[in-house]
């Protein structure tokens, strides 16, 4: 299982990807698919403070990892579904 180091850092630009859209992986975690509609959202608004919006999907990722571990793996390293 994985700790909170490897958890990409918020430079990583495959958070933009994910809350900007340009990447749609297809989520198995329920409260993920929710969030991430909250958060593409958001992330799209001319006002909104993207650094907040993408620590709030890694704060996600750290405290649900046991529920959203598959997911992770597969924007993180790369694991095909």
């Amino acid at each position: 299982m994985a700790g909170v180091t490897d958890i990409p850092p918020p430079a990583d630009g495959r958070w933009h990807a994910l809350l900007s859209g340009q990447s749609r992986p297809t989520y198995k975690c329920l409260a993920l698919r929710i969030l991430m509609i909250r958060l593409t959202h958001a992330y799209q608004r001319a006002d909104a403070d993207r650094a907040a919006l993408i620590e709030e999907l890694r704060s996600f990722f750290r405290d649900n990892f046991r529920f959203a571990q598959d997911d992770f793996a597969a924007i993180f390293r790369g694991v095909a579904r």
